[in-house]
């Protein structure tokens, strides 16, 4: 059986993300934006953490995951991964900075853009405090089961290792045969 091109086109979009289309960028097409001002091209931006938007870039790239399937920052990935993404995505970062956007504005569009699985922590608010409660709250709860197991269970018996109480009779064999290990050994030294 004979899958047709246009079945597989279907498949790999669903699979991979949408192809840009002629004339639009892979971001914008992302974004469902039909935005006239393009990112600055390759050839003209290098990708830098210096200068005076250096450590605000590296602080924002640092806090977005990239959405290219590896599931590491943008700085990481741009890097790392080498994909298509990390770096269009840094060149938006460092023009926001150049317009004067403040991290969370930045931070914020990228949300709006994608979700807020672009964040690589998500924020502490609705139902997201499950993520960060929920360990803890395992963790007592294993505690508390493991404790409950112990007290029913009982103290543990600690067998009795003293053995029968010695009469002065057996001290006095146990002396009389230490003096004779050590005269045995005082002579067999020489």
């Amino acid at each position: 059986m004979k899958i047709p091109v246009a079945m597989w086109v279907v498949v790999l979009m669903i699979l991979g993300g949408s192809f840009p289309c002629e004339g639009q960028d892979a971001l914008s097409q992302a974004t469902g934006s039909q935005s006239t001002s393009r990112l600055v091209p390759a050839s003209e931006w290098e990708h830098s953490h210096e200068g005076p938007y250096g450590e605000a870039l590296l602080r924002v790239e640092k806090a977005i995951r990239c959405n290219c399937g590896c599931n590491l920052d943008v700085h990481t990935c741009q890097y790392q991964m080498q994909c298509g993404t990390s770096p269009e995505w840094s060149r938006r970062i460092y023009q926001s900075l150049e317009a004067g956007e403040a991290d969370e504005a930045i931070l914020a569009g990228f949300t709006a853009d994608f979700g807020p699985n672009v964040l690589m922590t998500l924020p502490t608010e609705g139902f997201n405090w499950v993520a960060y409660i929920l360990p803890w709250v395992a963790l007592l709860a294993g505690a508390g089961v493991v404790g409950m197991v112990l007290r029913h269970r009982g103290p543990a018996t600690i067998p009795d290792l003293s053995g029968p109480d010695m009469t002065p009779e057996g001290w006095s064999r146990i002396e009389d045969e230490l003096r004779r290990l050590e005269e045995e050994e005082r002579t067999s030294d020489f």
